[in-house]
């Protein structure tokens, strides 16, 4: 008699060829399922942006949400020409930041008269300035003297999307200031060191302090 047969005649390893196929399709599906992301997808953020003038790694909490590749415009030949009002501005695919640069021979308007009128006022040591929450933005006076002209100073404009007040998202907003005047902070130290303003070091450490102001701006 010939080789044993299996019930019904057929060999038991015919029975379990095909299951086996199936289980391992689906164990194959499921790795693919639960395979990360590529993380190439997310946004890189370069060492050096804005030519060089700002460390890539602090602008990280803005762009968390973005894909692809940075874009970065600079106009004016930021930062070599602050008597020229350079930009910079870097967006991703669903957020922005932006910088804009004068320098001044005083500044337009005293920290008092700032007070009396804006909402929401920003400090750093002898740095001063105010918010524009509708425009997400966080405007400084930083003293830059020297021996030509004592009252001289830099005016940097801070922008970002996420700080952008909405009426539908205003706690996503105020989120937004909060990075936004780590930014700030962050960016007149940096400048302060790279104008060689007088004074520089008494810039403190950490986020702009944002205050309530007196006004309606």
């Amino acid at each position: 008699m010939g080789a044993v047969r299996g019930k019904f005649g057929r060999r038991p390893g015919k029975y379990v060829v095909l299951p086996i196929a199936v289980v391992v399709l689906i164990a194959a599906s499921v790795v693919w399922w639960q395979w990360p992301v590529d993380e190439e997808e997310k946004l890189a953020l370069p060492s050096r942006v804005c030519r060089g003038t700002f460390s890539g790694s602090v602008f990280k909490p803005f762009f968390e949400e973005d894909e692809g590749k940075l874009r970065t415009k600079v106009d004016r030949e930021l930062p070599e020409y602050p008597a020229e009002f350079p930009v910079c501005e870097l967006s991703g695919d669903t957020s922005r930041v932006s910088f804009r640069i004068e320098e001044l021979l005083a500044a337009r308007e005293s920290r008092k008269e700032m007070k009396a009128s804006h909402r929401q006022v920003a400090e750093l040591g002898p740095a001063y300035g105010a918010t524009w929450q509708y425009g997400g933005t966080i405007g400084l006076y930083i003293p830059c003297p020297s021996s030509e002209n004592s009252r001289a100073h830099i005016y940097m404009n801070v922008g970002s999307s996420a700080a952008k007040m909405r009426e539908t998202n205003v706690k996503a907003a105020n989120k937004g200031m909060r990075k936004l005047a780590d930014l700030t902070g962050y960016t007149a130290r940096t400048l302060a060191h790279r104008y060689k303003c007088e004074g520089a070091d008494e810039l403190p450490d950490g986020p702009v302090q944002l205050r309530a102001g007196d006004g309606k701006l």
